[in-house]
């Protein structure tokens, strides 16, 4: 039984209007009103991914820099490109197991 749904991870090739993708399962949902400090909106939203699919894939490739999202970078999440704002990678005896991402717009 899968959980969640395909969402797209995408960063751009330096300047370009070209993007590197990979399809990643994630977990996606809104910020209940105590959660919504320090800086976070109600139309944001926490993604959740396993690196498992981004490590397969050999992402970002041609974009360069590391397999970790970043700000800057893109998820696509029911057709609609959203920002990557923060990251926080969560590591369990020094291997990365999960990636939550705070996406706006």
């Amino acid at each position: 039984m899968w959980i969640g749904e395909t969402v797209t991870l995408r960063r751009r090739i330096g300047t370009s209007s070209t993007f590197v993708d990979v399809a990643c399962r994630a977990v996606v949902r809104g910020y209940n009103p105590r959660e919504l400090i320090g800086g976070i909106a109600q139309k944001d939203s926490k993604v959740i991914i396993s690196p498992a699919e981004i490590e397969a894939s050999g992402w970002p490739g041609a974009a360069g820099g590391t397999t970790t999202p970043r700000k800057g970078d893109f998820v696509v999440i029911q057709g609609t490109a959203r920002a990557v704002e923060v990251v926080g990678p969560v590591y369990v005896r020094g291997e990365l197991v999960r990636i939550e991402m705070r996406v706006i717009g």
